[in-house]
């Protein structure tokens, strides 16, 4: 798999091989993470950067339950369509939808269709880099 340059093909992989667990909220919650996929590692040298980019992507059914981010975040859909929950407001999205987070505003995701809900995001990582960003914790 190339490391810096990636056709639509090569970019759909990251999210083919879904899976389903739990994780840290910045305010100490867990939520889950379900029937998703994600890059498998960092963007060289992203690790070190305070920015976050990459992509997500859910199966049908996928759902990203309601947590929150410590900076800002943006959101591209590129692929399938599901539901977007900012705050309070909630709409269908598809290919072409742009979603924005503010900082400590809970957002929910979920692949309502029957093909792959996928998008490019980008953001800030945490301003502590000990505040447990989405780290898998153990399920009940």
């Amino acid at each position: 798999m190339p490391k810096y340059i990636f056709t639509q093909e090569e970019w759909m992989q990251f999210g083919s091989d879904f899976t389903s667990h739990t994780l840290l909220a910045i305010d100490g919650t867990n939520y889950k993470y379900i029937k998703g996929g994600a890059m498998e590692n960092l963007l060289p040298g992203s690790e070190t950067y305070d920015r976050l980019v990459g992509v997500n992507a859910f199966g049908p059914g996928g759902v990203y339950e309601a947590h929150a981010h410590e900076t800002p975040m943006y959101y591209l859909v590129v692929s399938g369509s599901g539901i977007m929950r900012v705050g309070n407001e909630e709409r269908v999205v598809g290919v072409g939808a742009w979603i924005y987070t503010p900082p400590g505003l809970k957002h929910y995701t979920e692949n309502t269709g029957d093909e792959i809900f996928a998008y490019v995001f980008f953001g800030g990582n945490p301003f502590d880099p000990k505040a447990g960003f989405h780290q898998p914790v153990k399920d009940q």
